[in-house]
Parts: structure tokens; sequence; C-alpha cells
């Protein structure tokens, strides 16, 4: 992406540059929406922009990596599933809109991203944060970075229909370099947690076998959970399933009387003790512990929240011959995982597991050495 692409599309100059990251999430899977604390880092991928303002009120987006452009202006901004990726954005402005923000002028927007999509790698959060943090800038509405995320999260839940946490719209507008979140996604407190691997690297493997959110079993997955929460409310005084413990356990399965319900809210309460877990081992960089929570993540995921299927499944297992360990990463029903792995180690199981997985499959994965990053950034250009 460069000015001169925007001027050719726009017959503009750009205005602006911004740039958004991408997440993975270390631990803590499937709880953001569960009142659970979670893990993630923003990560050095990226989807960017180059903006100019309009003398109108309309809004023209272009994406690079769909060459797909849309129009469209302030006083229609209705959810139209045929706009495809272009509800992200637009969803950002109908949230402000209705919130009542000014909006001044239209913009025209330029996005290109290397995030690969529907790979579990939250290209969608990311380019709501990006649009979001965008609009802040330039209208000048004094959000904070939490702001910016809730109003990403709002745009992504009641406008594009993904019945999903906080998590991802969190990380991205708050990101710190090597840092990760430690998140409670029920009172929205959190900390930076430094990444300090001594020796070692988290690696991004992706499946290359991509997925549609809205339309997989995530939202089913939400509404187990909820009716779970709803059976075990006439017992329990709780108002999210995160605040159960290991020990509640045994009389919640005669209480759900439902083996399926009970298995998600066993895989909801273990995972949220990991993430406790997890925090206190890493500051102590005890790799082999690390690996081994990854590990239990990922056979909860499998095993009790049916989320991770055959592909995920396979590349962990091919992982962990030289990582300390491996989990499905994101939302799952294929996408991305992420290893553990000593640096000297790297090199080699990337050659191993692009070779056998090649066999095994006959699709070419991709492995990805990340950085953990800072949130989204702009300028005047």
């Amino acid at each position: 992406m460069e000015n001169k692409d925007f001027i050719k599309r726009f017959n503009d100059n750009p205005e602006y540059i911004f740039s958004a990251p991408s997440r993975i999430n270390l631990i803590g899977e499937h709880i953001d929406y569960n009142g659970g604390k979670v893990f993630p880092c923003a990560i050095s991928l990226y989807t960017k922009a180059l903006v100019s303002r309009r003398k109108d009120l309309n809004i023209r987006l272009y994406s690079e990596n769909t060459k797909t452009e849309i129009l469209a202006d302030f006083n229609n901004l209705n959810y139209d599933k045929s706009l495809g990726w272009a509800n992200y954005p637009l969803g950002i402005f109908y949230i402000l809109k209705n919130k009542g923000y000014s909006l001044k002028y239209g913009l025209n927007i330029y996005y290109s991203s290397n995030i690969p999509l529907g790979s579990g790698l939250s290209s969608s959060a990311s380019i709501l944060d990006l649009t979001a943090y965008i609009c802040n800038y330039i209208y000048n509405l004094e959000l904070d970075n939490l702001e910016i995320a809730l109003i990403a999260h709002e745009s992504e839940v009641k406008y594009n229909g993904l019945l999903c946490g906080i998590m991802d719209e969190a990380i991205i507008s708050l990101g710190k370099k090597n840092n990760a979140l430690l998140l409670d996604t029920n009172s929205l407190k959190y900390e930076y947690v430094p990444i300090e691997l001594k020796g070692a690297s988290f690696v991004v493997l992706n499946t290359n076998v991509p997925r549609s959110l809205t339309e997989s079993k995530y939202n089913e997955r939400v509404a187990e959970c909820n009716k779970a929460l709803e059976i075990i409310k006439s017992k329990y005084n709780i108002s999210n399933l995160c605040e159960l413990k290991s020990s509640d356990l045994t009389k919640i399965m005669n209480l759900l009387n439902d083996d399926k319900l009970f298995r998600r809210v066993k895989h909801i309460v273990s995972e949220n003790e990991r993430v406790e877990l997890f925090n206190r081992v890493i500051k102590n960089n005890d790799l082999s512990i690390l690996g081994i929570i990854l590990n239990e993540s990922h056979k909860s995921l499998k095993d009790d929240y049916e989320v991770t299927g055959k592909y995920l499944d396979l590349i962990t297992i091919l992982a962990r011959k030289y990582a300390y360990g491996a989990r499905m990463t994101g939302a799952g029903f294929s996408g991305c995982a992420i290893a553990l792995v000593s640096n000297d180690k790297i090199e080699e199981m990337e050659k191993y597991i692009k070779s056998e997985y090649k066999k095994q499959t006959s699709i070419d994965c991709d492995i990805y050495k990340i950085d953990i990053v800072d949130g989204p950034k702009g300028e005047i250009l």
C-alpha cells in the first residue's frame, strides 16, 4: 500500500496513515464471554489504512486484499450482508452516529492487511479497532483506548452479529510492546505482564483452513454457556460461569444432568484457572510448565468444548515434537495455533511441520515468527 495507490483509487492525496495489530491469545480461550480472565498479546501482523477527508458525508472504502470498493453515506448505514468485509468499518460509523458523536465529514479509507483472513488472528477486530481509532483521531472524539475497544466490540456484536467477548478488541487497542494483557473480562480491569522468555518464543502455526465465525458454531457455544448458566443460577448465586471453581464441578454435573453442557462448563472453569496458573508461571520463566498448561488447554478445547478440528489437532501434535507445548488460539474450528519453542529449535520445527502437515493434508501451512507490539498508531502525512 503506497500513496500512489491511494491517489489512483480516490483521485486525492492521503492525509493520514494508521495501523492496528493482530493478536494471539496465550491462554484463556472461549471464556471472555463467560466473565473470565484472558491473557492475550498484540502481534506484528497489521491492518493499515491511508485516509483523506471528503467534502460530503459519504464513506468510500477500498480493500487492497479483496480488490473491492464500497460507497456509503451517513444517512444509510444499515447492515447489508452483501457488502461483506465493509460491514466491519461501516459498523463503527453506525455505532458512533447512534451514540451521538459528531462526524462532520465523510472519509476515503484505503485498507491493506497482512493478517491472514479467517485464521483466528482477529483480522475482523483489527479492522474494527483501526476504524474506531481513525474516527477518534480525525474527529477528535476524545475516546481512550478502552473506550475505542468497547465501540469496536459493540459493532461486532450488535452490527455484525457475532456474540463474542471483549478480548480481541481490548488487546488490539490496549496492546503494549513485549507485554501480554491480563484482562478480567467481567470487570474490565487489566494489568500488563512482561513477556521475557529466556531463549524461547511463541510461534504462530496457520493451518490455512479458514472459517467464518458467524457461520460457525461459535454462537452455538455462547448459547450453550448461557443455557448452562441459567440452570446453575437456580442453585448458585453467580452472574457468570467463571465465578465457579473446579471444586464445584461434581455438584454442577448432577444439577445440569446433561453431559454436553457439563463439558462446556468444565472447560470454562478449568481454563479460567489455567489463566491464573499461567500468569504465575510465566513470571518465573518455567517453560516446561508453561508448555504443559498449553497442552492441557488444547485438550480441554478439543474434548470438552469441541472447537479444534482435525487440522488444529494435527498441527499441534506435530509442533510438540520440538515445542514445550502447543494449543489452538482464537475461536478455533481450524485457523491458527501457537507453540512455545526454544529459539534454537524454531527452524528445525518449521521444516518438520511444513513437510509432515503437507504430507498428511495436501495443504501448505504457514509459520510466523512474531513480535509482541503496541496497539494502534496514526499520524498526519
